[in-house]
């Protein structure tokens, strides 16, 4: 007699593993979907109606009548236009060089001081202070009548009156300079400087690599990837400005500081909604094709 003995096969995991993976499929999505929502409603659907308002009247009530590119043809003959996307690049180049560069200086200039003079620094350069109160301030000390900055130039340097904000010439310049004060990614470069290992840099002093050597292919290296978001960001938000040219000058003198935006502004107020959306099209397209050279050409890995 024989006794048989059964053999209870374990069952299989596939289905249990499929399972999990199509929960946290479904999982993933409800966290995207909300995203891509808002990038819809707010991002793509305005653009395709600015485009399509573009080759309208764009009339405010009314019926729509279709125009092709009467509104581009028209923009192409102001001479206002070429010369506010003339500002608008010198405005954008002035900016990144200034208020870009001098805060990545700053920041690796602030991690080798002591501790508490880096914050005590660190508190002083980076205030948060309000824009609009921050643009009344600044045009306090441009003034040319009572201004500070005219005190100084005169009654300490011993220099002829300045024309700060009504030179043509160098209008541009004197916007920007505020910039290097109330503009702060040097938090970012700070944030990132402290996450880098010291053993590079104990490894890079062994090799006897100085403090620019070790600048050079440590620290720079490292904050590729946080360069490279607040530089898009900064090409970004350089050509669309508005706020603080608009409060400081009003586009004057005889517009050598009037941006794209600000023309498009005006545009709107005198009614030619289609012509100021034509403009905002364009601009769109220029910052467009500097945002996909910026992609090619600069690499935000590290180690590549």
């Amino acid at each position: 007699m024989s006794v048989g003995t059964d053999v209870i096969e374990p069952r299989p995991a596939v289905p249990a593993v499929e399972g999990g993976r199509t929960r946290r499929r479904w999982l993933n999505w409800l966290f995207v979907i909300p995203a891509i929502l808002f990038q819809f409603f707010w991002g793509w659907y305005p653009m395709v109606i600015a485009i399509f308002l573009s080759l309208t009247n764009a009339p405010i009530r009314g019926a729509v009548t279709f125009r092709g590119i009467e509104n581009y043809v028209r923009l192409a003959s102001d001479p206002l236009v070429p010369m506010a996307f003339r500002v608008t690049l010198i405005y954008g180049i002035l900016s990144i060089i200034l208020t870009f560069i001098i805060p990545i200086i700053t920041a690796i200039l602030l991690m080798e001081m002591p501790p508490k003079t880096m914050r005590v620094m660190m508190i002083l350069w980076f205030l948060p202070l309000s824009g609009i109160a921050s643009t009344l301030f600044w045009q306090y000390l441009y003034n040319e009548k009572f201004g500070i900055f005219q005190y100084i130039a005169t009654a300490v340097l011993g220099l002829p009156p300045q024309a700060f904000l009504s030179s043509e010439r160098l209008v541009l310049f004197w916007l920007i300079v505020p910039g290097i004060i109330m503009y702060g990614p040097g938090l970012y470069y700070i944030a990132g400087l402290q996450g880098i290992p010291k053993s590079y840099y104990e490894a890079a002093e062994v090799e006897g690599a100085g403090f620019w050597r070790k600048i050079w292919t440590i620290s720079l290296p490292r904050l590729r990837p946080i360069i490279s978001m607040t530089l898009l960001f900064s090409i970004i938000g350089s050509l669309q400005e508005f706020t603080f040219p608009d409060l400081m000058t009003r586009g004057g003198p005889n517009g050598a500081s009037r941006t794209v935006v600000m023309y498009m502004f005006t545009l709107l107020n005198n009614g030619r909604i289609g012509d100021s959306t034509a403009l905002a099209v364009m601009l769109f397209a220029l910052i467009m094709v500097f945002v996909l050279v910026f992609r090619l050409v600069f690499k935000s890995d590290p180690d590549v």
